[in-house]
C-alpha cells in the first residue's frame, strides 16, 4: 500500500507542478507582489491607528484563528476504479492512510503558522495579549489541527459520530470554547485541550483503519470534489482538462442584451455577452477582482499604492478575459456563422470595454470615497482609464489574433 501511495503522490505532484509553472508567470507574480505590498501597507497603517486594546480585538482574533483551523483536510488521492480493484485490500489501507495523514499536515500547519505570525501584532496591540500567550495558543491550535485530521478520516469510514452528534460539529464547538477561554483567561488550556483531543482521536482512529468499513463512494466523491476545487482555481489561469464551468440562466440580466441590435454584425457580440453572463467562471472572476479592488482602494491611504492597484486590477481583469475568447473559438459550431475574424475580435473588444468600464466606474467611486475630489483622485482615475484603453485597443486585439489561427 505504501508503494501505491508513493506512486500516486509522485504522479500528483508532477501534475501540480505542471500547472503551477503556468500560474506563476510574470503577470501573476507581479500582481501577487503588489497585492501583498498593498495589504501589508494597509495592515501597518491599521496597527498605527490602534493605541491600546479594543473591545472587538479578541473576538476578531478568535474568529480568524477559528477560520484558519478549518483550512486543509485529508488528501487521499483515491480514484474512481479503487472501489472495484482495491476492495480486497480494504483492511490493509491503514498503511495507506497513515501516509495520507503525514502528507496532509503540511498545508494546515503552514497556514496556522502564517496566520498566527501575521495576527500576532494585532493580537498584541488590539487584543492586549502577551507574546507568550500568542505562541502558546498557536502551538495548541497546531496540535488540535493534527487531531482534527482524524475526524476527516473517520468520516471516510462513516464513524465520525460523538453519540448521535456529528464529530465535526462537536470538534468545532470544542475549538471555539477553547479559543475563547485561552484568549481571555488561560492560554495554556489550548495546548491541554489539543493534546487530549489529539490522543483521543488517535485511539479511535486505530480501531477504524483495520475495520474494513471504508465508505468507498463517499471517500472517492470527497477526493474528487477536493481535486475539482484545485483544478477550478488552476483553470482561472490556464486550460485544465475535465473542468467545465457551470452555466446559469440569470434571466434577471436579460435587460443587458436589449441594447444589442439583432443584426448579423452583432452576432458574436450577443454570443459573447450572453456567454459571459451565464458562465460562472468569468462573471465570478470579474466580480471577485472588482470587489477586492474596490475594498483595497477604499482602505489604502497611500496615493502610489492606490495608483498601482487601480492600474493592475484593470489589467488583470482584461488579461483574464482572453481565455473566454479562446474557449468560444474552440467550439466548432460557431464556425458555421459567416462572420470574419476581424468582426469577432471587434465584438469581443466591445464586450471587454463594457466590462472594464463597469470595473473602472466602481473603482473610481472607491477612489473618490477615499481621497475625495482631489488631484490624487483625478490622477488615479485617469490612469485606470488609460490602462483600460491600452488593454482593449492595443494589447487585446493582438493577443486575440493568435486564437483565430
Amino acid at each position: 500500500m505504501l508503494k501505491l501511495w508513493n506512486e500516486r503522490l509522485r504522479r500528483h505532484q508532477l501534475n501540480q507542478f505542471k500547472y503551477l509553472r503556468l500560474i506563476f508567470n510574470d503577470n501573476f507574480v507581479l500582481a501577487f507582489i503588489v497585492l501583498i505590498g498593498a495589504l501589508g501597507f494597509w495592515y501597518s497603517n491599521l496597527l498605527g491607528t490602534i493605541s491600546g486594546p479594543i473591545i472587538l480585538g479578541k473576538p476578531i482574533v478568535i474568529l480568524l484563528l477559528f477560520l484558519a483551523v478549518q483550512v486543509g483536510g485529508i488528501a487521499t488521492l483515491l480514484e474512481d476504479p479503487d472501489s472495484t480493484f482495491l476492495l480486497v485490500k480494504e483492511k490493509e489501507f491503514y498503511k495507506y492512510f497513515k501516509a495520507v495523514k503525514n502528507y496532509s499536515v503540511f498545508v494546515p500547519i503552514v497556514t496556522l503558522i502564517l496566520v498566527n505570525f501575521l495576527l500576532s501584532a494585532f493580537a498584541s496591540r488590539a487584543g492586549g495579549m502577551k507574546i507568550l500567550d500568542i505562541v502558546v495558543v498557536a502551538i495548541g491550535l497546531i496540535i488540535y489541527k493534527l487531531g482534527f485530521l482524524n475526524v476527516n478520516l473517520m468520516e471516510l469510514y462513516g464513524q465520525a459520530k460523538f453519540g448521535s452528534t456529528s464529530m465535526r460539529l462537536v470538534s468545532n464547538l470544542l475549538l471555539l470554547v477553547s479559543l475563547i477561554v485561552s484568549t481571555y483567561f488561560f492560554s495554556w488550556l489550548m495546548i491541554i485541550v489539543g493534546v487530549v483531543y489529539y490522543f483521543y482521536l488517535n485511539a479511535r482512529t486505530k480501531t477504524l483503519e483495520t475495520s474494513g468499513q471504508l465508505q468507498w463512494k463517499y471517500a472517492i466523491e470527497t477526493e474528487n470534489q477536493r481535486m475539482f476545487r484545485i483544478k477550478r482555481f488552476y483553470n482561472l489561469f490556464t486550460d485544465v482538462p475535465g473542468v467545465n464551468s457551470k452555466i446559469k440562466r440569470r434571466k434577471w440580466l436579460d435587460g443587458l442584451y436589449k441594447s444589442i441590435k439583432p443584426v448579423s454584425g452583432n452576432t458574436y457580440l450577443y454570443l459573447f455577452a450572453r456567454g459571459f453572463v451565464r458562465n460562472n467562471e468569468y462573471i465570478g472572476l470579474f466580480l471577485r477582482l472588482t470587489i477586492i479592488q474596490a475594498i483595497m482602494l477604499a482602505l489604502i491611504d497611500s496615493f502610489y499604492i492606490s495608483l498601482v492597484v487601480e492600474m493592475l486590477f484593470i489589467y488583470l481583469v482584461g488579461f483574464q478575459l482572453k481565455p473566454y475568447f479562446k474557449e468560444v473559438m474552440q467550439n466548432l459550431m460557431q464556425r458555421l456563422y459567416p462572420i470574419d475574424g476581424k468582426t469577432k475580435i471587434n465584438d469581443f473588444t466591445k464586450l471587454s470595454t463594457f466590462i472594464l468600464l463597469i470595473q473602472w466606474i466602481i473603482s473610481a467611486l472607491a477612489v473618490l470615497y477615499k481621497f475625495g475630489f482631489s488631484i490624487n483622485s483625478l490622477i488615479i482615475i485617469v490612469a485606470g482609464l488609460a490602462v483600460l484603453f491600452f488593454v482593449n485597443y492595443f494589447y487585446m486585439p493582438r493577443q486575440l489574433k493568435k486564437y483565430l489561427d
